[in-house]
């Protein structure tokens, strides 16, 4: 969790413990012992208002960089594979942890973690999704099973440190004949064997075609969302507690310090 979210929770469970004092106090006839209590949660509130609006960025390290009056360019073609791959993980996150589980014409079921996952249409419901190959240029067995079965469960994570240690078994590389399902400790679901329980909720794709990109040895898959799996009722309206992929190699927990909703792209006032 980052510095911002820590105080605001900590901040929020003091006004919690405030409030809880206050309902005792009243409770005991002591209503004219709580104003001291109403003061603290309005400084508490002050607070979390100004951590919200930006206000007290600085008070947090590193500090964020605002603005790009001091920048400088980079040339990406003078930089280091390594080097640029880390850079565009840092500066294009966070990114949604997916596990992707699928299995071959054999059966044989294949686990593996991805952050390079996007939704690029609604209207039919569309995926993309990169794959690279390894020295010997054999492509990842989630594509090859994908060309193969044409399906997959694309899962979203619960934001936890034992969970990140699993994810990590899943991106271990194994002989074709081994599979992560054996490393990690998931379950398999009652009726779906490629679902995996410990999920927080997962997408159902099938696959439609992957494609050459240029320059490169990466291909992009094309993925059509057949069904989703869930326990929530409605749509979540903040968003699930999931493991995004922020900074390179990193996993954290989604952000949620604070969130504000964007309306115009409906084209109309709301």
């Amino acid at each position: 969790m980052d510095r911002k979210a820590v105080v605001l929770e900590y901040l929020k469970r003091c006004n919690s413990y405030a409030e809880a004092s206050i309902a005792r106090k009243r409770e005991r006839g002591e209503e004219q012992q709580t104003d001291s209590w109403k003061s603290y949660i309005e400084f508490n509130d002050h607070a979390i208002e100004e951590i919200k609006n930006g206000t007290l960025d600085h008070w947090f390290t590193p500090l964020p960089t605002t603005n790009m009056v001091d920048a400088k360019r980079m040339d990406v073609n003078e930089i280091e594979h390594a080097q640029r791959a880390g850079w565009l993980s840092g500066l294009l996150s966070p990114r949604p942890l997916i596990i992707a589980s699928t299995q071959d014409e054999h059966g044989n079921k294949n686990l593996a973690p991805y952050t390079s996952v996007m939704a690029v249409s609604t209207g039919p419901p569309l995926l993309i999704a990169s794959f690279s190959c390894n020295r010997e240029g054999r492509y990842r067995d989630t594509l090859l099973n994908l060309r193969s079965t044409k399906k997959a469960i694309l899962h979203l994570m619960p934001s936890n440190a034992s969970m990140v240690d699993a994810i990590d078994e899943t991106a271990s590389p194994l002989p074709k004949e081994e599979s992560e399902w054996n490393y990690a400790g998931f379950t398999p679901h009652e009726l779906e064997p490629l679902l995996v329980n410990e999920a927080v909720a997962a997408i159902e794709v099938e696959y439609l075609e992957d494609r050459e990109l240029p320059d490169a040895v990466a291909r992009l898959a094309v993925l059509r969302v057949t069904g989703l799996w869930t326990t929530e009722q409605e749509i979540p309206p903040e968003g699930l507690d999931i493991l995004c992929q922020h900074g390179h190699d990193r996993l954290t927990p989604s952000p949620s310090s604070w969130g504000q909703k964007v309306l115009k792209h409906y084209g109309s006032k709301i």
